[in-house]
């Protein structure tokens, strides 16, 4: 069972460290023949990949599949194309046609850099700007990805592609890393050495696409520091919305209009359900505060990054801290920590792995997190 779960291990890593290869599908490799020359090598400037300018080129890409039943997520991106973009220096994207997070120009060889701020620092303006660029990110149809949706990860050519707006890619982006592996308790994303390396890689992906689709090339995730606080100070129509009783979003916030991709069967069909997003913030006795700084610190001075057997078993483990598996014993009576902790006290839609997402407050929590 350990060389098993070693092996995935491995293969998830892989995955994440196969330098330009992400999760959506660009839409020219969504075109029939792009599937069946079994080549994804998009034109940039006339060329594939920017061979021409010298910025990548369309390489062989090979993957030992890993000791598990066949599932896309796993055996990536063999399962629908031999032939990839492979970018040069500090060119990045599935053409090469754009720069690697930090760099910027023409040639991407300019440093770029964006300090994250904290969410209740940013000036009346930086924050309006902020959640306008969301709204247009919610409601704008992607120009660059579409999504694949299967019913069943682990049957061939069971799959369809579908257009997404950009805030939902994110969205179908974390839902689909959290679905499980068949015959195993495990994902992608969570509960193991990958958990705080994928996030990041997702908060950078969402960063860009918004950034593309803005012009404003210095869009950034704000961090909510809960730490400085007992309750949502940011559930107020000023930033994330008010709730009412039942936990719906008050009407007074854009965000009440914002619709819900669930992934109940209808998803896996290919149609998203339309559901209310709900939170009852410190309403579940089992998760009715946030994380103090004395939970930070205790995880910041965690020696080893992780341990065996690298899940959320893990103890004396870094991740598993951050990650809220590892739960200190105080007086509290948590079910849940750090991470973990912050999720199930919304006692809504962020809380469940499938749908957090969609609540915009599930990037400003992970981008505290990434800090």
């Amino acid at each position: 069972m350990e060389s098993r779960l070693t092996r995935l291990r491995e293969a998830i890593l892989r995955i994440l460290l196969w330098p330009h290869v992400e999760a959506q599908f660009p839409i020219p490799c969504t075109r029939q023949e792009a599937l069946d020359s079994r080549t994804c090598c998009p034109l940039w400037n006339g060329s594939p990949c920017g061979e021409m300018a010298g910025r990548g080129d369309c390489a062989q890409h090979f993957l030992e599949g890993a000791d598990l039943p066949f599932d896309y997520r796993v055996d990536w991106p063999n399962s629908f194309y031999d032939k990839v973009c492979a970018c040069y220096g500090n060119f990045d994207g599935f053409d090469c046609g754009v720069c690697s997070p930090g760099w910027q120009g023409p040639d991407c060889l300019e440093p770029h850099r964006v300090d994250r701020k904290e969410i209740t620092d940013m000036t009346e303006d930086e924050r309006e700007l902020f959640i306008s660029n969301l709204d247009h990110a919610k409601h704008t149809i992607s120009n660059r990805y579409k999504i694949l949706t299967s019913n069943d990860t682990t049957k061939a050519g069971n799959f369809k592609f579908h257009e997404a707006t950009v805030y939902d890619l994110y969205v179908w982006l974390h839902y689909y890393a959290a679905k499980k592996y068949a015959d195993t308790d495990d994902d992608a994303a969570h509960r193991g050495p990958a958990f705080p390396f994928w996030h990041r890689i997702f908060l950078l992906f969402i960063e860009r696409e918004i950034r593309l689709l803005t012009g404003n090339h210095n869009f950034f995730i704000p961090y909510w520091d809960w730490t400085r606080t007992d309750h949502c100070n940011i559930c107020t129509n000023d930033y994330f919305g008010a709730v009412d009783p039942d936990g719906h979003i008050d009407q007074g916030s854009r965000f009440s209009k914002w619709k819900v991709r669930s992934p109940s069967c209808s998803f896996l069909n290919a149609s998203f359900l339309l559901l209310l997003k709900l939170r009852k913030p410190g309403k579940d006795r089992s998760a009715d505060t946030l994380p103090t700084s004395g939970d930070v610190r205790r995880t910041l001075c965690e020696d080893n990054y992780d341990t065996p057997p690298f899940n959320k078993m893990s103890k004396h483990s870094f991740r598993s801290r951050l990650e809220g598996f590892d739960i200190p014993r105080d007086s509290r009576n948590l079910q849940s920590a750090m991470h973990n902790l912050v999720h199930d006290y919304f006692n809504g839609t962020m809380s469940h792995l499938p749908t957090a997402a969609n609540d915009p407050l599930f990037m400003v929590h992970h981008s505290f997190v990434d800090k």
